[in-house]
């Protein structure tokens, strides 16, 4: 044997013997200090820890770039306001974006809190910030209003509506005065306009000044030179780094604070190396060895747990290259890391089988490394904090079990839990909408990480100073509450109105996002890459005037019922045969002889032997039956009974109707009931007087479902409707298959609508 791996050998087998002797009680206190930007002590072997899990260990914490969850927050002097985020129909504002509404803390002049009408009186903002005053909705919005004696609004009859913005304090009362209304006295409402993106690192740590440790005294990401980081898993050419926030690339994980917490407590050089890997199972992906297996032949279950083993003798057997000043002194496997949970709540068997694997993945890992009591610390899935949903609290229960001496004695003083629902943070303190990732909240991953390095300490003998948080409330499932009045219902529409109109929708149609979009729509004109979904940027707008209780813009039948057209029709299989596995079966295909012309609008469909019947057209292994009992939406109508059967794989279907002129100020589209839903339909095309108006190649995609499909009639197209007499025509494919079950019964619908809608005004 060479005698560099004989010395080796010898260190680590000399290691492992003394790593679980009685040691020196170290203190890490809180706050950390400052990295000192030294080596760690090359003279002992260096102290090494496992870090392995699902996307939550491999790191969501966002580094940078976070915006306010919110696009827009309002403040209402009006108690009908609704508060918060989460809205009851009708006051929902869809596609529009993400808005808050909350009622605003008014009092009269004598210090006395209000909820009526007044000209005169004190507010209190729940924020610091900086806000914009707006008075009033139609005739009550002509007047003057004074803060603390400066002017913030003024709107006079056929004049320009002048605002200034002001930075106002929570926990003060500032005096306004209105003066110069017409009509009633107004309620006036406020809009924020400093919205900060929060909860990323950035924002945590060099804005608010949390884990000053990270920050240097130039505003720079501190680098720890005793710790080294290595992604072992899907980085497996790297060469590690030392741990910074960057480490990780563009996000942090829980390596970040676990990796503080261990370079303070050990003299020694750390390396951290973690096996990580989104929407992997402990089930299944992670599966344990001395779980046995429930498909041999699945090269998949169990793959995690080899690759997670392999990458970990790789990064050892390159430890030389990996951490900087490495003189052969040998390595100890200090600790085993485990942040894992949400892909096994999918299943009941998965859930209540965690607890046994993950006592089997420990067990089988200290016999992979052969170190049998190697110190292992378990971070509990948070999802929702305190009011976790029941299939996330049961694997909760499963990982605290583990670290629990009364139900595992044998894992006594070598096996910790941390349970982490107190680091959960809600959608307003983070950077994104993404519970699965804990919003993608840093702080989040920044306190998993150090509670579990503290938890870590206190199994190597010594002893961790607790991280100090500020209480946070427990939350409990709300009680029902009483369904409101109509008259409820109406004062509280009539209180979101003027923010609605005069905020949200002004504020939309002025966003340079939406602007060209909009105008562009309006005029009609074909986009560069059309799309088979017809929900654009006025879809945004119509619900702002529909969550204020306009229906003036919502779309229409137009013309005649379709439904009630005799649609002549047929049905074949092409001779381009494809396996009925694959989707995306739309494709160009051989017609029959004689029907190479089918389109146009002189073809002779009877005498080409075609049949008539009327939409909607569908099957469902070969009966007529509704793709789905649950679909309720007009456009979609997978929820009605095909009228008529459509037999073989490809249908083609036309009718000519009359139609009356298509009105200035509106505009126009064709639905393509049927098939709404993600991996349901397939692509269609729709023809109109022989002319191709729409092609779909695809069925609906992931994340696309639930709107409506077809064409918008764009101005190059309304030509074809002068004469009235239109002939409509449209083909699509039967489906065989799922992506993830493969083949099933056959299934398809179709169906033809054409819609108008008044243009709402973009002024």
């Amino acid at each position: 044997m060479n005698p560099y791996h004989m010395i080796r050998l010898f260190l680590f087998s000399l290691a492992s013997a003394l790593l679980f002797l009685p040691t020196q009680a170290a203190e890490v206190p809180f706050p950390l200090p400052d990295p000192d930007g030294k080596p760690g002590d090359a003279t002992k072997p260096v102290k090494v820890y496992i870090l392995a899990g699902q996307s939550n260990m491999v790191g969501m914490g966002d580094l940078s770039g976070a915006k306010n969850v919110y696009t827009g927050v309002y403040l209402s002097s009006d108690p009908y306001v609704p508060g918060g985020l989460y809205q009851e129909p009708p006051f929902q504002i869809y596609r529009v974006g993400n808005y808050k509404t909350s009622p605003l803390a008014v009092y009269l002049p004598n210090g006395k809190k209000t909820d009526k009408p007044i000209a005169e009186g004190q507010l209190e903002v729940p924020q610091h910030g900086v806000y914009q005053l707006h008075c009033g909705f139609g005739e009550s919005s002509y007047n003057v209003m004074q803060l603390d004696g400066g002017e913030v609004y003024r709107r006079e009859s056929g004049g320009k509506l002048v605002k200034q913005d002001v930075t106002l304090q929570p926990g003060k009362r500032y005096k306004f005065k209105i003066s110069g209304f017409k009509g009633t006295p107004p309620r006036f409402w406020m809009q924020k306009m400093d919205l900060l993106g929060n909860g990323d690192l950035e924002a945590v740590a060099k804005r608010e000044g949390k884990f000053p440790w990270l920050v240097d005294g130039d505003g720079k990401w501190t680098v720890r030179h005793d710790v080294y980081f290595q992604e072992a898993r899907l980085a497996k050419d790297g060469k590690g780094s030392p741990l910074s926030a960057t480490s990780n690339g563009r996000s942090i994980g829980p390596e970040l604070g676990f990796g503080h917490v261990l370079g303070t407590f050990h003299d020694e050089q750390v390396l951290l190396i973690k096996t990580a890997q989104g929407n992997r199972s402990l089930g299944f992906d992670f599966r344990p060895p001395s779980s046995g297996r429930t498909d041999p032949d699945n090269k998949f279950e169990s793959a995690e747990y080899k690759l997670m083993v392999e990458g970990v003798r790789k990064t050892l057997d390159n430890i030389a290259k990996i951490v900087p000043g490495y003189k052969g002194q040998g390595y100890e496997i200090a600790g085993f890391v485990w942040f894992q949970g949400h892909k096994d709540s999918g299943a009941e068997q998965s859930i209540s089988e965690y607890e046994k694997h993950l006592v089997n993945l420990i067990n089988d890992v200290r016999k992979e490394f052969k170190t049998p009591k190697l110190p292992a610390v378990v971070a509990t899935i948070g999802f929702g904090g305190h009011n976790m949903q029941d299939k996330f609290l049961r694997i909760l229960k499963a990982q605290m079990a583990v670290g629990d001496v009364k139900q595992h004695p044998e894992y006594a003083g070598t096996v910790a839990s941390v349970d982490t629902r107190d680091f959960w943070r809600e959608i307003d303190e983070s950077p994104r909408n993404q519970d699965y990732h804990y919003h993608r909240n840093a702080e989040t991953y920044m306190l998993i990480g150090d509670a579990l390095g503290r938890a870590m300490v206190g199994l190597l003998g010594g002893k961790a100073e607790p991280f100090p948080l500020a209480p946070r409330p427990k939350r409990v499932a709300g009680k029902q509450t009483a369904e409101p009045s109509d008259e409820e219902k109406a004062a509280a529409q009539n209180a979101l109105k003027p923010i609605i109109l005069d905020g949200i929708a002004a504020s939309y149609i002025s966003n340079p996002r939406y602007n060209k979009a909009l105008l562009q729509e309006a005029a009609g004109e074909r986009p560069q890459r059309p799309n088979q979904f017809l929900r654009g940027a006025m879809y945004g707008l119509e619900n702002c005037y529909r969550a204020a209780g306009i229906d003036d813009y919502d779309w229409h039948p137009f013309g005649p019922d379709l439904n009630k057209v005799q649609w002549g029709y047929y049905s074949f299989d092409p001779k381009e045969g494809q396996p009925k596995e694959k989707g995306n079966r739309y494709r160009k295909v051989t017609y029959p002889t004689g029907m190479e012309n089918w389109i146009m609008p002189a073809f002779d469909a009877g005498k080409a032997g075609w049949k008539k019947g009327l939409q909607p057209f569908g099957q469902l292994d070969g009966k007529l039956a509704a793709l789905s009992e649950t679909c309720n939406a007009p456009f979609c109508r997978c929820g009605d009974k095909p009228k008529t059967l459509w037999g073989k794989e490809v249908l083609l279907v036309r009718g000519t109707v009359d139609l009356p002129p298509l009105k200035k100020g509106h505009r126009y589209r064709i639905v393509a009931g049927g098939a709404a839903h993600v991996n349901s339909g397939e692509g269609y095309a729709i023809y109109v007087n022989g002319k191709l108006l729409a092609e779909s190649k695809t069925g609906v995609a992931v994340r696309q479902g639930g709107q409506p499909r077809g064409a918008h009639i764009y101005s190059d197209f309304r030509d074809e409707f002068k004469g009235g007499k239109v002939t409509l025509a449209a083909t699509s494919f039967l489906r065989y298959n799922h992506p993830r079950r493969g083949l099933q019964p056959p299934r398809g619908h179709i169906s033809l609508q054409i819609e108008e809608q008044k243009l709402p005004p973009l002024k």
